[in-house]
């Protein structure tokens, strides 16, 4: 039996970022679902159901698919036991086959995944694409040293920040300034610890994936070209803006040439087997508005942040250029001497996911959604 293309639709609109909660005939719901639409929704879920080959995890509230009355429920969901595991359904297993601190070529495994694209070079073989989104700024720092083994001057220098409201203009410090030091160590960390990372896998004979550590396995760091000269690579109208001269704003001084990639969210595979990789919320770490002419603002204008919960504006650290972050990257995860090209022509905004339209004798169709609050869907 098969689910109808127009019920499965229906069922995905109704569950992305909604839980329904069934409360007799009444339905409690996302708010862009019209109440007389509530009925037909629920039985669309449950007929759904029916064809899941599983039982689904238990979560602290009712699903809607479970079709229980108010009782069923009272009873069922009267207590909760957190479990501090990945929690799957009977049946289902997992292996973990990277975690933060791994070694991955002449760096590490980062922090955070996001997506994940597995590009398969031969069956039950290939490259795994992780994008490492973030840092979460006091856990980064509480457990650092035990995962990394060795010690950053955390307390130096987030004391020094109290005292200006977590805020310091690293990148106008003079180059001696010992202070400076200590921060750029903190931030090249952090920012080694996002971007992209590439890892050769393998399922062996009892069908666990394996990490092969192939040559071709590698970061894409958020400092990458800093000090290794690994450049990312810019197309379309965007190298103009980079390659400008007499700017209105901030100039890095490298042209083109790109200094690493951040805040990596989800992302896509090409049909031709590349990956590419969304820059989102790269306000927190680079200016993210640009002058008339498309420079960047001065690393100033979003100094390096320090407080209890949050590490942030590193790219003021290395005077980072806000304009050269935004954009979709593409990899090819096959490449060991590729770093990322970023492709401007997919423009500037908070990039979330990528979804590819190819139809033959047509042009190729793009789609890519802009996550901030009231942002869009872009083709």
């Amino acid at each position: 039996m098969e689910i109808k293309r127009r019920d499965l639709l229906k069922f995905l609109g109704v569950s992305t970022g909604t839980i329904l909660l069934s409360q007799g005939t009444k339905v409690l719901s996302s708010p862009f679902m019209v109440a007389a639409q509530g009925k037909e929704t629920v039985k669309t879920m449950v007929k759904a159901s029916q064809y899941w080959t599983f039982s689904p995890v238990k979560i602290p509230i009712p699903l809607t698919i479970e079709n229980l009355s108010d009782e069923q429920q009272k009873s069922k969901y009267k207590t909760y036991e957190v479990v501090d595991d990945v929690v799957l359904p009977e049946g289902f297993t997992y292996d973990v086959i990277a975690q933060w601190g791994d070694k991955v070529g002449d760096s590490r495994f980062g922090y955070n995944n996001d997506y994940l694209s597995f590009v398969e070079t031969r069956p039950n073989e290939g490259f795994l694409t992780i994008n490492f989104e973030y840092i979460s700024g006091k856990t980064w720092r509480e457990t650092y040293e035990k995962v990394i083994g060795k010690s950053l001057p955390f307390e130096e220098v987030k004391a020094f920040a109290d005292e200006n409201k977590g805020e310091i203009n690293t990148f106008a410090l003079a180059k001696d300034d010992v202070l400076k030091s200590k921060i750029e160590a903190i931030a090249t960390e952090a920012l080694i610890d996002q971007g992209i990372g590439i890892i050769s896998l393998k399922k062996n004979a009892i069908g666990q994936w394996q990490r092969t550590y192939s040559e071709t396995d590698r970061r894409i760091t958020g400092i990458s070209g800093l000090k290794d000269g690994r450049y990312l690579k810019a197309t379309g109208p965007g190298i103009k803006v980079f390659e400008k001269k007499n700017k209105q704003g901030y100039e890095d001084g490298l042209g083109s040439k790109i200094i690493g990639t951040f805040q990596n969210c989800a992302g896509g595979t090409t049909p031709w087997g590349t990956v590419l990789s969304a820059e989102e919320n790269i306000q927190f770490q680079v200016p993210e508005p640009v002058r008339a002419d498309g420079s960047s603002l001065d690393p100033s204008e979003k100094p390096f942040l320090m407080n209890e919960r949050n590490i942030d504006g590193r790219g003021n650290v290395f005077g980072l250029a806000g304009n050269k972050y935004g954009w979709m990257v593409e990899i090819d995860p096959r490449d060991k001497n590729d770093y990322g090209t970023k492709h401007t022509w997919l423009g500037r905004y908070r990039h979330e996911a990528v979804a590819f339209r190819a139809e033959t004798g047509k042009k190729l169709a793009v789609y890519s959604g802009c996550d901030r609050r009231g942002g869009h869907l872009y083709k």
